[in-house]
């Protein structure tokens, strides 16, 4: 079932950030990984992390660099 949302129906948008930590190791060759959603490829430079319940994603390198910090 597929819900359309007109601007003029759409709720006011609120700001959220992560909270959570995660594991995560920059690869430096392609790579593949089963996650949740299936068995996913990865590039040279993508990231494999770990998120909070053990599951395995990719991060592309843009979006991980623009989202997390090294604690």
């Amino acid at each position: 079932m597929t819900i359309n949302l007109t601007t003029k129906e759409l709720p006011k948008l609120r700001e959220y950030r992560k909270t959570a930590t995660i594991l995560a190791v920059q690869i430096d060759k392609p790579f593949t990984v089963n996650t949740l959603e299936g068995t996913f490829t990865g590039k040279t430079g993508d990231w494999l992390a770990e998120g909070i319940d053990g599951e395995r994603y990719i991060i592309d390198n843009d979006i991980f660099n623009k989202t997390y910090t090294e604690v």
